[in-house]
This record gives structure tokens, sequence and C-alpha cells, in this order.
């Protein structure tokens, strides 16, 4: 991991895959929790609770990775008075589990429609199966059910990305029950863990906010960061 990250502040969403590397990371790992993804303004909030945890500890000057998809534009406007903060440029977590930007726009390309699941995903409840048992106990089985399929209902493709973090069977189970339900087409994804290994070792594309400075809207503060070669 490059050494130059003192933190990493990650959504739950990549804690498998960040297990992966976990002899390769060497400090510590503030996770918030990944059902924030769909309420952006509250998972910006949290973003900076956690950031003003690290500054009570961390030097000034240190960099932490915020290890996020940028949601929602929850990334939007965040900053730290002290230290300089860095994240993937790229808009979602999908990309990064599937292994490549390139890799989700070939695939959105070839099936749009298409609603991505895994491990974390179905075990935090953020999935069409676990929303629908939310609707029932709010609205009872008929219209629980009709709210539930409204929801979904511009996705044709329920698809579980693999990319070797965790035991499939029972998540395929779990999908191919969703597709069942839902009447969706199964797909399995081959994930790829090569772009989760490029941002701890900042070999990708990322967005630098230095201390003091914040980054707004358009991203005025954005930089590419290439490693010297």
């Amino acid at each position: 991991m490059d050494e130059s990250i003192k933190m990493i502040i990650a959504c739950e969403a990549f804690r498998g895959e960040l297990e992966a590397f976990k002899e390769l990371i060497k400090v510590d790992i503030l996770w918030v929790e990944q059902a924030m993804h769909d309420v952006p303004d509250k998972l910006h909030l949290k973003l900076e609770e956690k950031i003003k945890e690290a500054e009570k500890v961390l030097n000034p000057g240190d960099t932490i990775l915020l290890f996020f998809g940028n949601c929602g534009g929850s990334l939007r406007g965040i900053s730290s008075q002290t230290l300089t903060l860095i994240y993937p440029d790229v808009d979602d977590c999908i990309p990064v589990i599937l292994g490549s930007k390139e890799r989700f726009k070939s695939i959105q390309a070839e099936r749009p429609g298409t609603y991505y699941m895994n491990k974390n995903w179905i075990d935090s409840g953020q999935d069409p199966l676990s929303s629908s048992k939310k609707y029932i106990m709010t609205y009872g089985e008929k219209k629980g059910w009709k709210v539930s399929k409204l929801m979904y209902k511009n996705y044709h493709y329920f698809s579980l990305i693999d990319n070797g973090c965790y035991e499939l069977e029972k998540y395929r189970a779990y999908t191919l029950e969703a597709c069942e339900k839902f009447e969706k087409k199964y797909l399995e994804e081959k994930g790829d863990l090569k772009f989760v290994e490029a941002i701890l070792n900042r070999l990708c594309e990322m967005v630098i906010v230095p201390p003091g400075s914040r980054n707004e809207e358009f991203y005025q503060s954005r930089k590419a960061f290439f490693p010297e070669t």
C-alpha cells in the first residue's frame, strides 16, 4: 500500500475486498455503513464526522484515503482543515468491484438495465428482496409487492458479482430467488480486485483535496495522480 496513506475511511460495501488485502493494509480503517449510500446527504455528514475523528489522531498534512465511489455526489464539497483527502475518481462503487470503469461501461452498453449485487449488499439488506420485506411490513403483502416491483421495473437483469471474496453458492441462491420473484434474468459477472489494489497503491486517477480546501460541485480542485515511473 502507498506509504503516504495514514488512514482509510471506507464504505462497508468494500469490506470483503479490503479484507482480501489485509496483509497489505497497515493502517486503521474507519467503516461507514453501506446503507448510507442511498442517502447521499447523510453519507456526506457521516464522512465529515469520520474525518473529524481522524483529525484528532493524525498529524497535520497526513493523507486519508476515502475508499468510496462518489455515490449521489456524496463526496462533493468534502474537506478537512488539517488533512489531505484522496479518493478514486469514480461515480459509484460498482466499477471498483468489477475491476475497472471500462468494464462497467462495456457491460452497461451490452446489457442496460442491470442491477448489481454482491455479498456485502445482500448482507446489509441493500437488495430487492430485503427492500420488498420492508414494503410488505409497511403496506401489507399485496401492496408491498406492487410497490417493490415498481421500484425495480426498469431493471431487466439481477447480476451477482463474483470477485473471489466470498463463498458464492449462498448468494447465488439468494439472487436466483430474487430473480424468480421479480421476474428478472439472472446473471453472474466475474469481478476483479485490480482496481482495489490500484486505489490502495495510488496507481489510478484520484481526486486530491488538500488541507483547508473544498472539493466543490465542479471539482475545481480535481487532480489526476499518476505515480512517477
